[in-house]
């Protein structure tokens, strides 16, 4: 019986063959892929190695209609870019892709921009606080111009640098801002994009270059004034940024001369977010000083053993080791080997050995607790003073937000620039002490359509952050304990008419300026302790009148007293009193009786 089956069987097998053949497209070449997109679009690379164009194809993606070789039907419904946070939950962020991350990013601080923009209305008055994040970029998109100043601003001037963004809308370097996760993500190249998690540095740069410009100044770039000095050859020097600017060259990063760029310390939270609406970038930031050269090691979870997969030079299993950034994220690129820290750069896989802070003098000295590694480590940090905002309303000005001309222009211009080293004050949180520069010093001047003066304010302001010129030689003690200028006292000399008064002599006669400030806007505190200038953070702020005066304490002892071990430092204010007590200290008599009425 059986062997009369067999005939049977293959006769069905062959008919249902031939009746597979004959339901196919008929419009389509024999050699056609399953998607039509490919039919016109040959040659299409893949967008990367996580992204094989023969797995996704192109409709994933690009949505359209995959099915049909008519252009006007095919392209029905396609987006050009998938990763633009319009259309990204239904791209980047379909259920077996990306959800998470895409949900993140929406939240993020390079998307909302709610820092800037609550931070702005603060500082000009015009909010009760500078924590508010319910409005950013995707509020504003819907919402009309309130016509109040602030949010003028916001619009015209500072919303450039977001993900909420087009590429490609505006011309010169803006133009190459936004784009949903394309904007850290994209490569430049010819045809179709290329995705990467290998960020170069110029990625970064292409905004990180104004305000804080933290991009430039890691790499030793500070922003001139406009004098296109050093000249060559008796004319501009050639050394210039985006929108003409030039730039002198300085000592950059320590991370930087050893060939590191942003993503080697930076995270993938601190660009992207948990996903929790935040006011502030330093509340994103997981990663610290501490989080390299002082690790805590954790086992590889499951998420950073995949995203090491991405990196041709990473690798992590479920004995891995890697440093913790914080209580979030962990750096899956600074692992454990033989107790140490040894990073890979993310770029060419190029390991580098992690020095372990040193257990030094300097570093357990009674009084330092406070200290950030940056307020001792941070070389020099641009410093942009006095921004005189001028506004008209009889003029008009691209909306950067709506994408159209709407009434009220703005221009300003800066006072002076330096690049000296930071004043120094209390952070955020009133904890630690850290690097402080101008942000914003406004002086605003608003005319009615008429030409007539509509209004005039003030807004000075200083902001604490980290300038990225890490060096590894701190300065000597005295620069610190020293120097008015980095403590907040401004450009002067400093004069102390009785032990426990300061007084300031500036060198810039403010009172005469006409500006109506009653110091130069060096000066973050007076001597007697009053701020000069606000801050955007809750307990930041200048040092105290005690404060100044136990830091200016030390600096009389430095001359004969200068190194970090001598024994006055183990209890300096127990070694002050002390001083005053015993005139018999070989003190007095280096000082001299009639030169201590000062002290």
């Amino acid at each position: 019986m059986k062997k009369y089956l067999l005939p049977f069987v293959v006769l069905l097998i062959l008919l249902a063959l031939y009746l597979r053949q004959g339901f196919r497209d008929k419009s389509a070449p024999p050699e056609a892929p399953a998607e039509k997109c490919l039919v016109c679009h040959q040659n299409v690379p893949d967008v990367s190695r996580s992204h094989p164009i023969e797995a996704f194809g192109c409709a994933k993606c690009h949505l359209g209609n995959s099915h049909s070789l008519d252009e006007n039907t095919a392209h029905r419904g396609m987006v050009k870019n998938p990763a633009h946070l319009a259309v990204a939950a239904k791209t980047c962020g379909q259920a077996d892709c990306h959800p998470q991350q895409v949900r993140d990013v929406q939240h993020s601080l390079m998307a909302t921009n709610s820092g800037i923009y609550r931070v702005l209305l603060y500082q000009w008055g015009e909010a009760p606080s500078p924590d508010d994040t319910t409005v950013g970029i995707a509020e504003l998109r819907q919402i009309p111009s309130t016509g109040s100043l602030a949010v003028e601003h916001f619009r015209k001037f500072c919303a450039t640098c977001h993900l909420w963004k087009s590429l490609g809308d505006l011309p010169g370097e803006i133009g190459t801002r936004g784009g949903g996760c394309v904007d850290c993500h994209t490569l430049p190249a010819e045809g179709h994009s290329r995705l990467t998690t290998q960020i170069p540095l110029a990625q970064c740069v292409k905004c990180h270059n104004r305000s804080a410009r933290a991009g430039l100044s890691y790499q030793g770039i500070f922003e001139s004034a406009w004098y296109g000095t050093p000249y060559e050859r008796g004319g501009a020097s050639s050394d210039t940024l985006s929108g003409n600017r030039f730039f002198y060259r300085l000592p950059p990063d320590v991370h930087h001369e050893a060939g590191m760029v942003c993503i080697d310390c930076h995270n993938s939270i601190d660009a992207m977010g948990t996903g929790q609406r935040l006011p502030h970038m330093e509340q994103q930031i997981t990663v610290t000083c501490e989080s390299c050269h002082r690790p805590k090691f954790a086992l590889a979870d499951t998420l950073n053993r995949r995203l090491a997969t991405l990196n041709p030079f990473l690798q992590a299993d479920s004995g891995t080791w890697v440093a913790q950034a914080g209580s979030t994220a962990q750096l899956v690129n600074v692992l454990r080997r033989n107790g140490e820290a040894v990073l890979t750069r993310k770029l060419d896989g190029k390991t580098l050995p992690v020095p372990r802070m040193r257990e030094a003098a300097y570093h357990r000295l009674p009084g330092h607790e406070r200290l950030s590694c940056q307020a001792c480590h941070a070389a020099w940090t641009p410093q942009c003073y006095g921004c005189h905002e001028i506004y008209r309303r009889d003029e008009k000005q691209l909306d950067k937000i709506s994408g159209k001309e709407t009434p009220g222009a703005w221009s300003e211009r800066r006072s002076f620039l330096r690049f000296e080293r930071p004043t120094l004050g209390i952070g955020p949180g009133g904890q630690r002490v850290e690097p402080f520069a101008p942000g914003c010093q406004v002086f605003l001047t608003a005319y009615r359509k008429n030409g007539m003066l509509d209004t005039t304010f003030t807004a000075l302001a200083m902001g604490a952050f980290d300038p990225h010129t890490t060096r590894k030689t701190a300065p000597a003690c005295e620069a610190c304990h020293g120097s008015p200028k980095v403590l907040g006292l401004g450009e002067g000399v400093l004069a102390f008419p009785a032990p426990d008064s300061l007084q300031m002599h500036y060198v810039y006669d403010a009172a005469r300026s006409g500006l109506g400030i009653p110091a130069p806007l060096t000066a973050f505190v007076s001597p007697g302790g009053e701020a000069l200038q606000t801050t955007s953070r809750h307990g930041a702020r200048p040092f105290s009148q005690s404060e100044l005066q136990r830091i200016l304490q030390v600096n009389l002892c430095l001359p004969c007293h200068d190194a970090y071990e001598d024994v006055i430092y183990r209890d300096f204010h127990k070694s002050w009193q002390r001083f005053w007590q015993q005139r018999s200290l070989e003190c007095w008599k280096e000082l001299g009786q009639e030169n201590t009425s000062g002290l």
